[in-house]
């Protein structure tokens, strides 16, 4: 926790008390078949890394939570070997609920930040054309994020608007444990910035600043 804390922002990091309560539901066997995983990587007795993801049995996807590397060790590969296993952890988890395959990983990060651009150069993940937000997380507000997709099982180009909605409210219930989303401000924002639209493609991506 303590990398957690140095990693990411006040506004972006969830309760300390939410992992040890979902952790405890996932100790008594009370999450199937929606999961959880909270991966730890160490060199010795030091916390280097850490990842964690949902597992979304509803759309068959899983979802990346936070994924942090110590930050005087990156170029290690660590982050990479993360979520590699994390992404086997979800792949398990579809199977598990007798799916022959993941259909794909979901994430949220930054507009600028390289990873997200690793990634689509890389994996051919799709960041989508739509203003996302994080819930608002205790006192701090809803933060805008880009929510990406990388598909698994089958390339996906766009996803339909009512898919979408399925998967934020995915997100929005089952991660972040928002008991009614559509009681939620931020949530009915989204949706009503959906109406019209029928599919949601490939975001522009930002355009580079000149002197």
């Amino acid at each position: 926790m303590g990398l957690y804390a140095r990693v990411f922002p006040e506004k972006e990091r969830i309760d300390r008390r939410y992992f040890v309560r979902i952790l405890e539901e996932k100790r008594l066997g009370l999450l199937y078949p929606f999961n959880i995983h909270f991966l730890v990587a160490r060199r010795g007795a030091q916390v280097v890394g850490l990842a964690t993801g949902s597992y979304l049995a509803v759309v068959n996807m899983g979802f990346v939570g936070y994924l942090a590397v110590e930050p005087g060790l990156k170029g290690a590969r660590i982050g990479s070997r993360l979520r590699e296993r994390l992404l086997a952890e979800f792949r398990c988890d579809a199977r598990a609920a007798r799916h022959d395959d993941l259909r794909g990983v979901l994430g949220e990060v930054e507009a600028d930040n390289p990873w997200l651009a690793h990634l689509e150069r890389t994996r051919g993940v799709l960041a989508l054309d739509f203003a996302y937000r994080q819930p608002s997380l205790g006192a701090t507000p809803a933060v805008p994020l880009v929510l990406y997709l990388e598909p698994i099982a089958e390339p996906i180009p766009r996803v339909s608007t009512k898919e979408l909605r399925a998967l934020l409210y995915a997100v929005y219930r089952r991660m972040y444990r928002i008991r009614f989303p559509l009681k939620d401000g931020v949530f009915r924002r989204m949706l009503k910035e959906l109406r019209g639209r029928r599919w949601v493609g490939r975001r522009r991506p930002p355009s580079k600043r000149t002197r």
